[in-house]
């Protein structure tokens, strides 16, 4: 389920509906962040990108999926560091 359209914003949904777009909303909210990251630094010629925020496994799944390298670089401020590369 995709995240609510703002459209929906102030449409009461089912308490499952809720519960299925905050659990797979987060996934798609990272996946996006992540995509982000990976454009902007593909853009400035960049093959890798530093992400500092835990990735849910469905992004790692993706990034993977898609042929991506995930390294865990550590902590930084208490928050989980990655290096993802799309270097060959």
């Amino acid at each position: 389920m995709a995240l609510v359209d703002k459209d929906h914003l102030t449409e009461l949904r089912s308490a499952a509906e809720a519960r299925t777009t905050a659990l797979t909303g987060l996934d798609e909210i990272q996946l996006k962040a992540v995509a982000y990251a990976i454009n902007t630094a593909s853009n400035t010629g960049e093959t890798s990108v530093i992400f500092k925020e835990a990735l849910r496994e469905n992004t790692v799944a993706e990034l993977k999926a898609k042929g991506y390298k995930i390294l865990d670089a550590g902590y930084a401020n208490k928050t989980s560091v990655h290096l993802i590369s799309w270097k060959e």
